[in-house]
């Protein structure tokens, strides 16, 4: 009489599986998969989040003990978990985007610095911008969003069951206007009013040569620029809030239904 043992135990090979999944997010989300973070901790938070997770996660469990069946299972994962973690940096990406259009617009990127925080590379808007987009994320309870949607998702597309279809390409590329849209609109009250001002300030240069605009206009937009970013605070908390998270789930649940 032969006894046959699974290669790997259907309950390990499933907490693999949303461990998988789970981390891979966290790893992506701006600021939390920075080197600020010690990695103990997001190692420790994806086991935790997982653990929480894998006790409602419904598939079938007993084909996961086929070693064949688990690694196409695994490398499906790290398919949705790198999808997933890209969707939400892009709605991060989309604030840093329009930091830096505000940023170099105002004559920031001869200072860009590197931010050791975010792991990012910009001006000092960028900084503010992501910093002021974190406190929005946390002050409206998206994180809690975000592990909602992140439980969703085992819910939509159960572990190793992502399939891209035909209709895969134009969710990355809707997800990419989106990007672009979400920027256009966070950087547009400020970005508008400088380029009214250098408009007016190309005119005046015609109309007086002998005047350096250069070194007139660069302090007049500095000015003009924070006064219009000034201005223009509550419009961003309200956009932030709105993108932080309505945003940021409709882009993780169009994700997850373009890949089932």
């Amino acid at each position: 009489m032969e006894l046959s043992t699974p290669l790997i135990p259907s309950s390990i090979a499933l907490f693999v599986l949303v461990v998988t999944r789970v981390g891979l997010v966290l790893t992506l989300l701006p600021g939390f998969g920075s080197q600020a973070v010690p990695l103990p901790a997001r190692v420790a938070l994806a086991v935790v989040l997982a653990l929480a997770l894998t006790p409602f996660v419904r598939t079938d469990t007993a084909a996961l003990s086929e070693s064949t069946v688990f690694a196409l299972a695994l490398a499906r994962e790290v398919v949705t978990g790198l999808a997933l973690g890209l969707s939400v940096a892009a709605v991060f990406a989309a604030i840093e985007m329009a930091a830096s259009l505000i940023g170099y617009q105002l004559g920031f990127g001869l200072a860009a610095t590197f931010n050791p925080a975010f792991g990012t590379h910009g001006t000092a808007l960028n900084s503010l911008y992501l910093a002021l987009a974190a406190l929005v994320l946390f002050g409206t309870n998206g994180h809690h969003l975000l592990v909602a949607a992140l439980a969703r998702s085992f819910v939509l597309l159960p572990p190793g069951a992502a399939m891209p279809d035909a209709d895969t390409p134009a969710a990355v590329i809707r997800l990419t206007s989106a990007m672009f849209a979400d920027a256009l609109r966070i950087g547009l009250p400020v970005a508008g009013s400088l380029l009214v001002a250098d408009i007016g300030l190309g005119l005046l240069n015609r109309m007086v040569p002998q005047m350096s605009v250069f070194f007139v206009g660069l302090p007049a937009k500095i000015l003009l620029g924070f006064f219009v970013l000034l201005l223009s605070v509550p419009f961003l908390l309200r956009l932030l809030a709105h993108v932080t998270t309505d945003g940021l789930i409709g882009v993780v649940t169009r994700v997850i239904l373009a890949a089932r």
